[in-house]
């Protein structure tokens, strides 16, 4: 059977008219469940360690703990003593949704009602909302942020002399945000050349009449979005 996935797009910032349903959003990756390969992440990557399809949803977010600790618990591919554990309690069904996320709904909610409704989210824990109105999906999010495929990177300069400098992207360069101990990393993986095709998360303040990133801050990478990232550049 193939999933039918909804990809949420970002709310606007606008007043919403009509009845939304509002949902918490786990700083997770998506499962989705296929008979044939089982679960895959969004971008069709398989993901191991999780329980196999019990008959609930086919389309969930897996969170432990951690988004750090739900990419090593579900990209390890030979899990060790150290690997975080994935119980069935780690998936929250987004098809058929999960009680844990629902919190009610908003009726032509404004833009101020949405923001508090944010901001109770996060006071919570939790990364941000989902607000659903049939198949339609907003997530929101204290930022405004972009998955964009690393398309080259330079070294650094001064203090980051033989570390990562910056990595550049369709949207323009991205060079503050970075951990030494990511820009470390990532100058490995640039001089094994695997770092160009990666996804890296951006925040920006906005956008340049150019379309290009104001002011971006790298988030982090995400591993589980590869192949949509090879996909963007082919």
């Amino acid at each position: 059977m193939q999933q039918s996935i909804n990809k949420p797009s970002t709310w606007n910032g606008k007043a919403l008219s009509g009845k939304w349903d509002v949902t918490l959003k786990v700083d997770g990756v998506r499962a989705i469940w296929h008979d044939e390969f089982g679960w895959q992440s969004r971008a069709g990557k398989p993901l191991y360690n999780i329980p196999r399809w019990n008959g609930g949803p086919r389309d969930c977010e897996l969170y432990v703990g951690s988004f750090r600790d739900t990419i090593i618990a579900s990209r390890t591919r030979a899990p060790t003593d150290d690997t975080p554990s994935i119980r069935p309690e780690h998936l929250y069904g987004l098809d058929q949704l999960d009680a844990r996320l629902g919190v009610g709904t908003l009726l032509n909610p404004t833009a101020r009602a949405i923001l508090h409704q944010l901001n109770r989210a996060r006071s919570l824990g939790f990364e941000g909302l989902v607000l659903r109105h049939e198949n339609r999906w907003l997530k929101v999010k204290p930022y405004e942020s972009h998955d964009v495929p690393i398309t080259g990177f330079a070294e650094g300069r001064g203090k980051h002399i033989g570390h990562l400098g910056i990595v550049t992207t369709p949207l323009g360069n991205v060079g503050s945000g970075f951990s030494d101990e990511e820009r470390i990393q990532l100058w490995a993986d640039a001089q094994a050349g695997t770092l160009v095709g990666q996804i890296v998360e951006v925040s920006c303040m906005e956008f340049t009449p150019t379309g290009k990133f104001r002011h971006p801050v790298f988030i982090r990478m995400r591993p589980d979005k590869l192949s949509s990232a090879k996909s963007m550049l082919s």
